[in-house]
């Protein structure tokens, strides 16, 4: 997997306005973090975490935006100041809870229709583009991994586990991320939902890993993040632990999520890998 990734323009219609231009980033940065977390992950479930994986596990695959790092509130900043510019809600900023509900997860062509249904799709798209430029270039200076991620990659490492990356990012920033969070070497594969016959919500990116991957779902489970996302998962046949950063915990249960996890340090995570992992060579 290429990690060389050129950072595209900022979009035309926004590159002189001052809080985007390079030296001011830190200014984004004070901004960008006031996405709220989700409220605590509750506890009282511990002891049905457990994840329904066959003997023995074989893969583990992950999500990328918002599971391996925190990258929503990015997201939800160029989308709000973007979509601001041009008027969209009658030129008020979009909520957090709509950026959950109607953006957080979905892949570009599906939000062209959801966003623009008056718009032609080359126009839309063109906006998703931008974005995405706009996107990578903030993510470029501010992205950090999830606690606990270094953690979780270096376990599965340590276990032979097969591993792929699975997400309806567009593939620019999905190796964008990888490569800042020094991944690059640890998936094996990378799989875009846009490239698939269909994205997530849809089974197929999941499937289409599992094939390329050599591995029944019955032997693998998933680190999802979004309610599409746990969707997917859920669809291809495997178990889904949910990161409830940003996103409500009972959303994503409601989902399927098997149970949900706030980062890769939460102690019900560790405890459904350890009951695995006794049985990972077997």
């Amino acid at each position: 997997m290429s990690a060389l990734v050129s950072l595209c323009s900022v979009p035309s219609y926004v590159q002189n306005k001052q809080f985007y231009s390079t030296n001011n980033l830190s200014k984004i940065a004070t901004v960008v973090p006031q996405m709220s977390l989700s409220s605590s992950i509750s506890n009282q479930h511990e002891s049905k975490c457990l994840l329904p994986v066959e003997a023995p596990l074989k893969a583990i695959l992950f999500d990328i935006d918002g599971t391996l790092c925190d990258s929503d509130p990015i997201h939800y900043y160029a989308f709000r100041e973007m979509l601001q510019e041009i008027g969209f809600n009658g030129g008020a900023p979009i909520s957090e809870e709509f950026f959950i509900k109607n953006i957080s997860g979905m892949h570009n062509d599906e939000l062209c229709h959801v966003l623009f249904p008056d718009w032609d799709f080359k126009r839309a798209i063109k906006f998703m583009d931008d974005k995405e430029d706009m996107f990578r270039r903030i993510a470029s200076e501010q992205l950090k991994p999830l606690n606990g991620l270094e953690e979780v990659y270096k376990w599965i490492e340590d276990h032979g586990l097969k591993r792929a990356a699975v997400t309806n990012a567009p593939r620019p920033n999905a190796e964008l991320i990888i490569s800042m969070l020094g991944l690059s070497d640890f998936f094996e594969l990378l799989i875009i939902g846009s490239e698939c016959e269909r994205a997530k919500p849809f089974p197929d990116p999941y499937l289409k890993a599992l094939q390329e991957l050599g591995v029944s779902p019955k032997h693998a489970f998933v680190f999802e993040d979004s309610i599409s996302g746990i969707k997917a998962g859920v669809a291809a046949g495997m178990p889904v632990v949910g990161l409830g950063l940003r996103n409500p915990e009972k959303l994503l249960s409601e989902a399927g999520a098997t149970f949900v996890i706030k980062d890769f340090n939460d102690s019900k995570l560790w405890t459904a890998l350890e009951e695995l992992e006794t049985e990972i060579h077997a």
